[in-house]
């Protein structure tokens, strides 16, 4: 399996490199089509036709610097993609990044996106409409989550692989496959304490392990009970375990509920030093 179109954000910002890079190598890895969207910043819905103002007008002034902040972008971006010689083509959209984003993941297999940098994010926006919260509940299509550390471009050879019998495990295990039938080491890690007892844990991992065999997938099962805090305790275990990739579901309790008490989803997004896949 291939993933054949990957969507990056592309922007100014200072982990834009580590971000397109990765999402190059992925690209080249898998013979992708890489789709480079850069945003103005300018809503939609104040200019659902776009914002076409005429030269020496106020607007003119507002807007024309973050058009061309986007050429910019678009234009690194393709320096990055034609080194790598990696079919791309570059999107320019007058509208704000994690809404423009969440559209054009109708037609992409990923998605990728930076972590949310607290010295560079739009601060009076909360949490769930910022990068990348707003595009990981919003996008048709799983997300790959680039750390806000220096980060070599290249893709994952071992994964932690998350498992608690949720909808949204089961997306993004489907969702990864990819991924995972390129990696050397696969950890299938049962992170939960809500099994109704040890027998019905051990059926369900043979099931996904079963499941992963049929695609060419070789996993190493292991059950951990998280204790109070199943965010930290899959960081702690891809730590221990050496993985360059965290593949999980999210946002499995209501959304509401999510967005406003947080969970082990939000807690991987703001505190992972190491790339995550997220789906739901």
């Amino acid at each position: 399996m291939r993933y054949k179109t990957v969507l990056v954000h592309a922007d100014l910002s200072r982990h834009a490199p580590a971000r397109i890079g990765l999402a190059t190598a992925i690209g080249a890895e898998h013979g992708a089509h890489l789709v480079g969207a850069a945003m103005t910043g300018v809503s939609r819905a104040v200019f659902p036709d776009g914002c076409d103002a005429r030269p020496g007008t106020l607007l003119a002034g507002y807007v024309d610097p973050l058009v061309h902040s986007a050429r910019e972008a678009l234009a690194r971006f393709e320096d990055i993609a034609r080194s790598r010689g990696v079919s791309h083509e570059t999107r320019l959209i007058s509208d704000q990044a994690p809404d423009a984003l969440a559209l054009l993941a109708r037609f992409a297999d990923l998605v990728v996106v930076s972590q949310d940098d607290p010295d560079e994010s739009l601060g009076y926006l909360p949490p769930a409409l910022r990068m990348p919260d707003y595009v990981v509940v919003n996008a048709a299509c799983p997300v790959l989550v680039v750390p806000r550390v220096d980060l070599a471009p290249a893709p994952a050879r071992r994964v932690l692989l998350c498992w608690n019998g949720s909808r949204e495990a089961a997306v993004a295990m489907a969702a990864a496959l990819p991924l995972l039938q390129r990696a050397t080491h696969v950890s299938l890690a049962a992170l939960t304490s809500v099994f109704p007892n040890e027998f019905a844990s051990a059926a369900e991992l043979d099931d996904a392990l079963a499941f992963l065999g049929r695609h060419a997938v070789r996993a190493v099962p292991s059950l951990r009970d998280p204790g109070g805090d199943t965010g930290r305790a899959i960081l702690g275990l891809a730590t221990e375990l050496d993985c360059d990739l965290v593949v999980m579901g999210c946002f499995g309790h209501s959304r509401f509920q999510e967005l406003l008490l947080g969970g082990a989803s939000r807690t991987v997004l703001q505190e992972a030093a190491l790339p995550v896949l997220m789906a739901r």
